[in-house]
């Protein structure tokens, strides 16, 4: 089951006329949780569950957090984000 799609890629006219050359932008913004870091997080959890992992944790609340988190939630695999006491309290994952 991959938890990454395979976003789309739109011609930079602006960019390909300034540079020269067929400038492609690759949107993975649009990935499910809004971030690249899916594919190789994605990945990962995907092969610790396979293995048999019972939770996930991450030291991370940004955008790779929000990855673990995300496929914490589609494997059905509980999922620990630590943060240090200074993180900002407006984070907000998707």
């Amino acid at each position: 089951m991959a938890l990454h799609i395979a976003p789309p890629a739109l011609n930079s006219r602006a960019l390909s006329l300034y540079s020269e050359r067929d400038i492609w932008l690759k949107l993975e913004a649009l990935q499910p949780p809004g971030t690249f870091t899916i594919r190789g997080i994605g990945l990962a959890c995907e092969q610790y569950a396979q293995r048999g992992a019972s939770r996930f944790i991450s030291a991370s609340g940004g955008n790779a957090g929000i990855a673990v988190a995300y496929a914490g939630r589609r494997l059905n695999i509980p999922v620990i984000i630590v943060l240090p006491e200074t993180s900002s309290a407006t984070l907000s994952p998707p």
